[in-house]
């Protein structure tokens, strides 16, 4: 569920955000520390397909 409400269509900076909202509210305490103590790619570093791909399969309106 996407927490942040907006009127305009969303930029990818906005997808962007929307994805890490949507993980981190996903996510437990164990999970967060698995990730300081390995790190991750952060999203700021996925191409702009990836992430307007990633947005629409959680976010997207249904095409039917």
């Amino acid at each position: 569920m996407r927490r942040t409400e907006r009127e305009e269509e969303p930029n990818i900076d906005d997808m962007r955000y929307d994805l890490a909202e949507r993980e981190a509210m996903n996510m437990g305490v164990s999970e967060v520390i698995q990730l300081l103590l390995d790190g991750f790619q952060g999203l700021d570093e996925m191409d702009d397909i990836e992430i307007r791909d990633e947005w629409e399969r959680y976010f997207g309106v249904d095409k039917d």
